[in-house]
C-alpha cells in the first residue's frame, strides 16, 4: 500500500503535467480516468470502472497521464463523461459541454493559417508587424511589460514614492492591448491617490513578490474587487501576469475558455468572475490545450498563442464554421 508523501507535490500541481486521460499507478484495474474537479486539498477523477474517486493532496503523484492510450481515445472519453453525468447527482458542479471536437478546432486553425502558428498571416494578425503595432499584436506589449514593469523598475518607483508612475505604466500597458476592455482601464485611472499607492504595491507583489502566487493573486483580486464593488473581470485580473510571464500564466477570456474546458476538464469549477481556484482550472485547460496542439504537430510559442487559438476557434463566428463543417447541432 502506498504511503503518504511528505512533500507538497509541486510537480503534480504543475498544469503542464495535466492531460485529458489519467491512470492510477497502483490501481490499473480501475482503468483510465478524466479529471472531474479540483478543490484546495483534493481532486476527483471519473474512472472507467464507473467510480468517481477523490484523491487527497499528498497522493497526487499516484495519478499519472495515460499518454499510451491512442486507439478509441475519443470513445473512451465520451464514455467517461457519460459516467460522470450519471454521478452528477453527487455533486453540484456544473458540467461544461463540449461544443466542438478538438480536431475540428485544429482543422479550422489550419484553414485560416495553413502553417499554423508559424504562418506569416498568424504572425501578422497576432504577434508582430513590420508596420505600426496594433492592440492585437502580442510581442510589442510583452516587451513593454518587461521594460516598464520589471522588478527593478517597480522597486525603484515604489522606493522613490512614485507610485503614480508605476500605476500609469501598468494602465498604459493594459490600454495598449486587446486583452482588456478599455472601460476597465478608464475606471482604474480615476482611483484616488491613496488607492494608487495600494494598487502599485499590489502590482509589484503580483508580478515579483515572494510567497505563493495564489496568495499574491488573491490580494490583487481583492484590490480590484474594492475598486469595482465586485470581483473583477477575468481578462483584467489575468492580463498582467500573462504579459509578464507568457510561458507560465494565461489571460483568461471566460466565454471561450469555458467552451474549451468542455474538451479538457468539463467538471472543474469555472467561476464567472476572477477567483484563485477557477484560475488554476483555466490555467490547466490552457496547458492541456498546448500539449494537445503539440501532439498534433502544432507549435504555439506561449500561452498568448493559446489564448488567441481558443478565441479564434471557439468564438461564436468560429462555432458557426465548425457546425457547418460538422453538420452538427449548435450549442
Amino acid at each position: 500500500m502506498a504511503t503518504k508523501t511528505d512533500t507538497t507535490n509541486a510537480e503534480a500541481e504543475n498544469p503542464e503535467d495535466e492531460d485529458i486521460l489519467y491512470r492510477h499507478s497502483k490501481r490499473p484495474q480501475w482503468g483510465v480516468a478524466i479529471l472531474a474537479w479540483e478543490k484546495e486539498s483534493r481532486r476527483a477523477y471519473q474512472f472507467e470502472d464507473g467510480r468517481l474517486r477523490r484523491i487527497k493532496k499528498g497522493y497526487y503523484d499516484l495519478i499519472e497521464p495515460a499518454d499510451d492510450v491512442e486507439r478509441a481515445r475519443d470513445s473512451i472519453i465520451r464514455g467517461l463523461r457519460n459516467a460522470l453525468q450519471a454521478n452528477r447527482g453527487k455533486t453540484t458542479t456544473k458540467v461544461q459541454d463540449q461544443v466542438a471536437p478538438f480536431d475540428d478546432q485544429v482543422d479550422l486553425l489550419l484553414q485560416m493559417y495553413p502553417k499554423g502558428f508559424q504562418d506569416e498571416q498568424w504572425i501578422e494578425d497576432h504577434r508582430t508587424t513590420s508596420g505600426r503595432a496594433l492592440k492585437r499584436h502580442r510581442e510589442p506589449v510583452v516587451k513593454d511589460t518587461h521594460d516598464l514593469l520589471s522588478k527593478e523598475r517597480c522597486d525603484e518607483l515604489i522606493d522613490g514614492g512614485r507610485h503614480d508612475d508605476l500605476v500609469e505604466s501598468a494602465l498604459d500597458i493594459l490600454a495598449s492591448t486587446s486583452l482588456v476592455a478599455i472601460s476597465h482601464v478608464k475606471s482604474l485611472r480615476d482611483i484616488s491617490d491613496e488607492e494608487k499607492i495600494d494598487f502599485a504595491e499590489c502590482i509589484r507583489d503580483l508580478l515579483h513578490g515572494e510567497g505563493e502566487f495564489e496568495d499574491r493573486f488573491q490580494a490583487y483580486i481583492d484590490f480590484l474587487t474594492g475598486v469595482f464593488n465586485g470581483p473583477p473581470s477575468w481578462r483584467l485580473a489575468t492580463a498582467l501576469p500573462a504579459l509578464m510571464y507568457p510561458d507560465q500564466h494565461v489571460c483568461v477570456r471566460r466565454s471561450a475558455f469555458s467552451r474549451q474546458a468542455g474538451a479538457i476538464a468539463p467538471m472543474a469549477k469555472y467561476s464567472k468572475r476572477a477567483s484563485v481556484r477557477s484560475y488554476k482550472n483555466f490555467r490547466r485547460v490552457a496547458y492541456a490545450t498546448m500539449k494537445r496542439l503539440k501532439s498534433k504537430g502544432q507549435e504555439p510559442r506561449d500561452l498568448l498563442d493559446i489564448y488567441d487559438f481558443i478565441w479564434d476557434t471557439l468564438r461564436d463566428s468560429a462555432l458557426d464554421d465548425l457546425v457547418d463543417d460538422d453538420d452538427g447541432d449548435d450549442d
